[in-house]
């Protein structure tokens, strides 16, 4: 068909400087505000910085850290060290760059992420506006999960595969090598292989060949037993998703409310997905079903698994949200200019909300960046009262960074739920709330120094019992130590 005779043809060049701008702008706000959200937020310590210290420990001797270094309860014990390769990631950077360099590192980590997630739901065949409203919305949803910890590193792993499957090609063989870094990174390697059973269930459900996906789900599989343990490392998640201490104890195990903001974004989502899903019940297959019906389940058993139901959906979605596009009609690949002038705010932005958090904390002493469960104030009292090796009973949550920051002084139990007995948890529970026989569970544990938070029963106690000194007592929290 010819153009009309008197045609202006500028029409047409106008608007495609416009769909480039338009591609540039919306694509950067997918990557870029996530990653800004992640550089503004302040990271906690409590899943964190005993991390940066083991990955200390194995870059400093070059060995992995394989026995507990940490507690007097568990010393020289051993320990499935499964994380090491995000300890390693981000003690590289915090040498390179101290805190502000792993605040950059798990902002680069968040980006990646959610720009391959929009890379995910166009390839699925929506347009650029709702590809990035689906990926800010998944944002949003999984923010509760997406603290920074290793589980962040996860994130562009999880975003890569489902990517590399999508594209039914060369590429595609990449995964069981996604999947040897993701076994090394986080315990959530185990959604590799089923990633890729569901690219398998593709394939058998649309009567394609099967084979090549079949191949990449053996791979995948034989993929996770490529780290410093082996296989046991499903044991161990086993036993990590069934403790019972850490059900009872720990918020983000348990499934996520209804009434709590985290917990109603999801809800809220699934709901959504499923309204969606019966205004456009045409386009949607068996396969996209199966895969939102696991996920959602994964996020609807724990509120920390909420974030893999978030990076699922949006692509699902995208696909029922498809509007065949002329293929003439389509924007090209961005022009020159808009490309640089959305880079330039991408990286102002991005600047912005990296310098947001520099400088010292004046209630913890520790870096702006941190929460406040990182009290360095405490750390340099108990430095000046006691001599290193001597045993603390520190609050749970100040233990990571006791760990970090004053190394030789063992503490009782950390944020590693999993590793100690339920007895020692029990001696833990009772004596950080004065419980009976506080007294004599101190005692027995050789206990040198208590480290306590803002308000604290045990505190009280302490001041009144003369076997005890206060140290100091700050906004941040107290220290006693033993006369």
């Amino acid at each position: 068909m010819g153009i009309p005779k008197g045609a202006d043809l500028r029409i047409g060049r106008n608007a495609s400087q416009g769909g480039h701008r338009t591609e540039a702008a919306w694509a950067a706000a997918a990557g870029v505000l996530p990653a800004a959200a992640a550089l503004i937020s302040k990271m906690r310590a409590i899943d964190l910085a005993y991390h940066v210290r083991a990955g200390e420990l194995a870059l400093g001797t070059g060995e992995l850290v394989r026995t507990d270094p940490f507690t007097f309860t568990r010393s020289g014990l051993p320990w499935l060290n499964q994380q090491w390769g995000a300890q390693v990631v981000f003690a590289s950077a915090h040498r390179i760059w101290g805190w502000a360099g792993v605040v950059a590192t798990y902002g680069a980590a968040i980006g990646a992420g959610f720009s391959l997630l929009y890379r995910n739901c166009r390839r699925a065949g929506s347009d650029v506006r709702t590809a990035a409203i689906l990926t800010i919305l998944g944002f949003l949803v999984g923010a509760s999960s997406l603290g920074a910890r290793p589980q962040a590193m996860a994130v562009p792993l999880f975003t890569l595969t489902w990517l590399l499957l999508s594209r039914r090609d060369g590429w595609t063989w990449l995964v069981p090598v996604v999947a040897v870094v993701w076994t090394n990174i986080h315990g959530s390697f185990v959604i590799a292989p089923i990633l890729a059973t569901f690219a398998l269930g593709d394939d058998v459900v649309s009567r394609r060949s099967p084979l090549r996906s079949a191949l990449v789900v053996v791979a995948t599989i034989a993929a996770t037993a490529a780290d410093p343990f082996g296989l046991t490392v499903w044991s161990y998640l086993v036993d990590v998703s069934t403790n019972d201490t850490i059900r009872n104890t720990v918020a983000e195990w348990r499934p996520p409310s209804p009434l709590s903001g985290a917990g109603s974004l999801f809800w809220l989502s699934g709901i959504a997905v499923v309204v969606v899903a019966l205004t456009r019940r045409t386009t949607v297959k068996a396969m996209d079903v199966a895969r939102l019906l696991v996920f959602f389940a994964l996020g609807a058993a724990a509120l920390r698994s909420t974030v893999w139901w978030a990076l699922a959906a949006p692509p699902v979605v995208a696909g029922w949200l498809t509007v065949p596009t002329p293929r003439a009609e389509r924007p090209a690949l961005s022009a020159r200019g808009p490309r640089m002038a959305t880079a330039a705010m991408s990286l102002a932005l991005l600047a912005a909300a990296f310098l947001w958090r520099s400088g010292s904390d004046p209630l913890t002493g520790a870096p702006k960046r941190l929460a406040a469960d990182a009290p360095e104030v405490l750390v340099s009292a108990t430095r000046r009262a006691l001599p290193t090796g001597s045993r603390l009973l520190v609050f749970q949550p100040f233990a990571s960074w006791f760990e970090y920051s004053l190394a030789g002084y063992p503490v009782m139990v950390d944020s590693r739920i999993e590793l100690f007995p339920a007895e020692i948890w029990r001696d833990y529970d009772t004596a950080i709330v004065a419980g009976d026989g506080w007294q004599a569970i101190l005692d027995r544990h050789e206990i040198a120094g208590v480290i306590l938070p803002p308000g604290a029963v045990l505190a009280r106690e302490l001041r009144e019992d003369p076997a005890w000194s206060l140290e100091t007592d700050d906004p941040a929290g107290s220290v006693y130590v033993r006369r």
